[in-house]
């Protein structure tokens, strides 16, 4: 473990707070809900959801912070205009506190929830999701003129996957035709507390720089940093076949054919039967590769589906104490009343 010579800054967000030296806070959650064929939503297009499941979804998420010490972001997808509008409103209905990430494919969709969150007042707890390579004019005007002052600020480079690669575009551009920096974009963008994402990419296509890279934004920048590292698991062509889908038998269940008593103890073991071992398989590495990221300083982990938090959580909180414990010989101690090692120890 390690501690940072440049400066770390920490944002506050309504009590939440991110970034600082590895182990002064702890790190911050960020679960995804409204994702594409999530069952929660019943028109993606309106924003029709299932109200009492999304709010157990979030309830459970909040309950497990408030039970570990590891405290939550939510991450709000769409793909529409007026489901972004009942998204929003809707999380601000049950939770009037919390920060969301908004996140979309679609520029347009994104540009509006820019517009909107400033329109109802809650901008202040609203995280632009991302500005990058790609972003348009259209989406750099929209941000300058909403109230949003906070956005992931993505070091992702096509060309070169390599940390001075990454390091290019966050400080000079030069992807997509960008002649300027994502942090210069950002702050001409009116963001004043910026979260560098280190671009999470496929194993083989740049992956293990997309760790490095979390170093190099916090010595260089000391900005708060993190990502989606569970992305490099699901980009993973080798682990989706073995764990398969409804098309494609899994490659892990075909192993076991033949297998009879090796199968038999398994199944007993796992009480979910052959789907429950299927599931074990891949939750180790979708697990595993955030942990990867926590003990190189990330302060924000983007851990995907909403669904994934218990074990997400644990293993999280587990992750912040070893690392309090490591540095605390280097001179850092906590800042944070709620930290696990006051929880879980």
């Amino acid at each position: 473990m390690f501690r940072f010579e440049k400066e770390q800054q920490v944002w506050d967000f309504n009590g939440t707070k991110i970034g600082g030296q590895p182990g002064e806070y702890p790190t911050v959650l960020a679960a995804s809900i409204f994702y594409n064929k999530h069952e929660i939503v019943l028109d993606d297009k309106t924003g029709k959801i299932d109200k009492a499941a999304a709010e157990a979804l979030w309830n459970r998420c909040q309950e497990l912070s408030d039970l570990v010490g590891i405290p939550h972001f939510i991450q709000i997808l769409a793909e529409y205009p007026e489901a972004f509008e009942s998204y929003i409103s809707w999380f601000d209905s049950i939770d009037n506190k919390t920060a969301f990430l908004m996140d979309s494919s679609v520029p347009a969709a994104l540009a509006h929830a820019c517009k909107y969150v400033t329109d109802v007042g809650v901008a202040h707890r609203a995280i632009y999701n991302s500005i990058n390579g790609s972003i348009l004019p259209e989406n750099i005007e929209a941000l300058k003129n909403s109230d949003v002052d906070s956005a992931i600020v993505l070091a992702f480079n096509p060309a070169d996957p390599s940390v001075p690669g990454r390091e290019k575009v966050l400080v000079e551009g030069g992807v997509a035709g960008q002649t300027k920096g994502m942090i210069q974009i950002a702050e001409e963008c009116g963001v004043t507390r910026p979260i560098l994402d280190t671009a999470a990419t496929p194993l083989g296509l740049g992956s293990g720089s997309a760790y490095r890279e979390i170093l190099a934004c916090k010595a260089i920048h000391g900005y708060p940093t993190g990502g989606a590292y569970h992305n490099m698991t699901v980009a993973w062509t080798w682990l989706k076949r073995w764990k398969g889908s409804k098309k494609n038998p899994s490659a892990l269940a075909e192993s076991l054919k033949g297998k009879d008593v090796y199968l038999k103890q398994l199944l007993h073991h796992y009480k979910g039967g052959l789907d429950g071992v299927i599931q074990a398989a891949w939750s180790a590495p979708d697990i595993g590769c955030n942990l990867v990221a926590s003990t190189l300083g990330a302060d924000l982990i983007m851990y995907g589906p909403i669904e994934n938090v218990e074990p997400m959580i644990t293993a999280q909180a587990y992750m912040d104490i070893v690392t309090l414990e490591a540095v605390r010989p280097l001179g850092i101690d906590v800042k944070a009343d709620n930290h696990p090692i006051f929880k879980l120890i």
